[in-house]
This record gives structure tokens, sequence and C-alpha cells, in this order.
């Protein structure tokens, strides 16, 4: 693994879609980042918990892979 793996963590955000936004509001308005966990599971099981609360609402959770870098990095350094 090269050095650049070594320097982040892969961890999940869970996203949520509010559809309840008007309909030309921008992405920034609709979508949000809830929380970012360690564990792909613990994501995938909050992403079921809060969908099960929401059930009728306009409301719409994901979970996402992404990394997360030391303080001072980031993707472009």
């Amino acid at each position: 693994m090269s050095k650049s793996h070594k320097e982040r963590d892969q961890v999940y955000a869970v996203l949520r879609w509010d559809g309840f936004q008007a309909p030309d509001s921008t992405p920034e308005v609709q979508v949000t980042v809830k929380e970012v966990v360690r564990s792909r599971e613990l994501a995938e099981a909050e992403v079921v918990r809060l969908n099960a609360l929401n059930e009728g609402r306009l409301v719409r959770y994901w979970w996402q892979h992404t990394r997360l870098f030391p303080d001072g990095k980031s993707a472009g350094s």
C-alpha cells in the first residue's frame, strides 16, 4: 500500500435527503451529512433505523463510503 493510502482512514457518511424542500432548491439545501462513522455495518444499521423511523415522510437516508484525512491534509495535499 502506498504512503498516501496509509495517511487516510476509510469512513462512512450517513446522508439525508429532504424531499420536502422546494423542488428548485439546490442540492446543498436538500442533502446533509448526518454523521460519519468508521464502520460500514454501523452506517448500514443507522440508515435502516432512520429510514424506518421516517417512513412515509419526504426524507431518505443512505450511506456513502469516503475518506478521512489527518488534520491539515486533504486529497489535494
